[in-house]
């Protein structure tokens, strides 16, 4: 008595083929993504530049990281984009570089990937966004109003609010 419930003959034959033609598929469509990938790189390296800093050169610090909802700084128009220059201290990786941070900033990370960095072109000491004085240690400013511009009374029934 058998076990096996299959006939065995063409069927066998049949999967052979169909792995094979699988297979194929495979490679064709891994061939085709290969393809795909190289054309958007070559696409990006357009646009792409190669940044390098000395040790000892100044870089503006782009300020993307001190923005958002419960961040220090807020993002309108006119705001600063980049804060600095602080000076190159060590380069860590291919695209990390420390920098020297004042003691203001000292809840930061020191390193920084090459793209929050803008090289300082300028010899003198020029600064180009101040860091807030009150700066708090979680990064906030506190909310003070400057004055009361104007007050409106509104008579609700018998109230006055």
């Amino acid at each position: 008595m058998s076990v096996c419930w299959t006939q065995v003959g063409e069927r066998s034959i049949y999967g052979a083929t169909y792995v094979q033609e699988t297979t194929e598929k495979v490679r064709v469509v891994r061939l085709n993504m290969k393809e795909a990938q190289d054309r958007q790189k070559s696409y990006a390296d357009r646009r792409r530049r190669e940044l390098e800093f000395q040790v000892g050169d100044r870089v503006y610090l782009k300020m993307a990281m001190l923005r958002g909802p419960n961040r220090s700084i807020a993002e309108n128009k006119l705001s600063p984009r980049f804060m600095g220059p602080f000076p190159v201290v060590e380069r860590v990786g291919p695209l990390a570089y420390r920098l020297e941070l004042p003691p203001i900033m000292r809840a930061f990370h020191k390193v920084f990937h090459v793209s929050m960095l803008r090289k300082c072109l300028h010899p003198s000491e020029e600064i180009v966004a101040q860091i807030p004085e009150d700066l708090q240690p979680d990064l906030t400013v506190p909310a003070v109003p400057v004055r009361i511009l104007e007050r409106r009374v509104k008579a609700l029934r018998n109230k006055k609010v």
